[in-house]
């Protein structure tokens, strides 16, 4: 078993966030989750991972 560490606060851990954003989206395409795949990655996702908060 394998434990990954992520600092609080950190750019890795908004990075993490969004990829289970986007695994979700991957699934919500594949399956027949229509409220997942009606929305996209925007902008302010991107910026997201940029800014001060978490």
């Amino acid at each position: 078993m394998v434990f990954r560490l992520v600092a609080a606060r950190t750019i890795e851990e908004k990075v993490m966030a969004l990829k289970e954003r986007k695994a979700s989206m991957v699934g919500a395409v594949l399956g027949d989750d229509e409220e997942f795949f009606s929305q996209g990655l925007g902008a302010d996702d991107i910026r997201g991972l940029f800014d001060g908060g978490v």
